[in-house]
């Protein structure tokens, strides 16, 4: 069956169809047809940024605000467990069937979800004429999460941070947006109005963020997301993309610049594969 977000591509005559493939699942005892489509996009004009915060209790923050709840995700994902053990325990050849059906339906739940939420962060940078998306550099983001008990760590193996990251890089090409990854580094700990770096600016337990120099009081991922994008208008010259000029980072209301906060964005090293991601506390089960 043809859905109307595919049929509006496929109608679309700024997209030339290029070739198709078919593909038969036998789990489902379904075919299915996969068409690639191809645009000629140019570059956004503008140096207006959209910083986005990754984590697992809001799955993605955004500089200007927007919080896409990961809740109905960790439900689902935990949902499909308990199911997949229950089966898994009873080990019977329709057990088994069942167990390879449970498998396509759970990947569709995910990815489902999953362009729901890159649709919105999209949506959002053009909301805000911004023509650049901060992300977070994903290498070995598993293993820079602290979780401590086997649940959150089970979540956090399963859960689709790159699968989201490249489902916002298509999404935005499609409209000349430009995605570009920065080194998350100390982002949670770092003050996004004033620059103060410490590790007790944020509360562990409730994700709140309060500076301990200036007072400046939000949700810590939030915070987070704003201090993404500027990161990305911090870079050198010579790490800087090309066209980003000075910049601006979109916000709630307004734009924000890196010089309006302290030097801390300019002169973090980089190159620091650390991070600071929440503890298993923080992010919630």
């Amino acid at each position: 069956m043809l859905g109307e977000y595919q049929r509006s591509y496929l109608e679309d005559d700024d997209y030339e169809k290029r070739m198709g493939t078919l593909h038969y699942r036998p789990d489902e005892e379904a075919f299915y047809l996969h068409v690639v489509i191809q645009k000629e996009v140019d570059q956004r004009d503008g140096e207006r940024v959209l910083g986005v915060d990754l984590n697992l209790k809001n799955v993605a923050v955004t500089s200007t605000g927007r919080f896409f709840d990961g809740g109905e995700l960790l439900w689902g994902q935990n949902h499909y467990f308990r199911v997949r053990r229950s089966l898994q325990n009873k080990g019977t050849r329709s057990a088994k069937q069942v167990l390879r059906r449970l498998s396509g339906r759970e990947n569709r739940f995910v990815l489902n979800r999953l362009h729901t939420i890159s649709r919105g962060i999209v949506e959002e940078a053009l909301r805000h004429d911004c023509s650049y998306i901060a992300v977070e550099d994903l290498t070995h983001i598993r293993s820079r999460m602290d979780a401590h008990d086997d649940r959150l760590k089970r979540q956090m193996h399963n859960w689709a941070f790159r699968e989201l990251q490249e489902q916002i890089e298509y999404k935005a090409a499609e409209y000349g947006i430009r995605v570009e990854s920065v080194n998350p580094a100390f982002s949670s700990q770092t003050c996004s109005k004033c620059g103060h770096q410490s590790s007790t600016n944020r509360d562990s337990e409730t994700g709140w963020f309060v500076c301990n120099e200036c007072g400046y009081e939000v949700d810590g991922d939030y915070n987070a997301a704003k201090n993404v994008g500027l990161r990305l208008l911090a870079l050198p010259p010579g790490k800087r993309p090309d066209g980003l000029g000075n910049g601006q980072l979109a916000l709630k209301s307004g734009t924000l610049n890196v010089s309006d906060t302290s030097s801390v964005h300019s002169s973090l090293e980089f190159e620091r594969e650390s991070t600071d991601k929440p503890t298993a506390s923080a992010v919630g089960c």
